[in-house]
């Protein structure tokens, strides 16, 4: 199974006056937190008594960005002259 993720975006602007505007704009990575799990343990020596074959023990990815993070958001508010 190839990793994915769905990441999201949304603004939203208000005219506050003629010349100024506010923008509120939010941002979402991994929408729907779907974890990306590793491989499988494949070695037997390291299962001895701890009955660790076969199981998945740890993330694709471990750092705070990219495919397999936890869900993260974003909130942003920009004035406009």
């Amino acid at each position: 199974m190839s990793p994915f993720q769905v990441d999201s975006g949304f603004a939203r602007p208000f005219a506050l006056t003629e010349c100024l505007a506010l923008e509120f704009r939010t941002e979402v990575s991994n929408v729907f937190n779907h974890p990306q799990y590793g491989q499988p343990q494949a070695d037997w020596s390291v299962s001895s008594g701890s009955g660790a074959f076969g199981r998945i023990t740890t993330a694709v990815n471990t750092g705070p960005v990219g495919t397999g993070t936890p869900r993260q958001a974003q909130f942003m508010l920009r004035l406009a002259l």
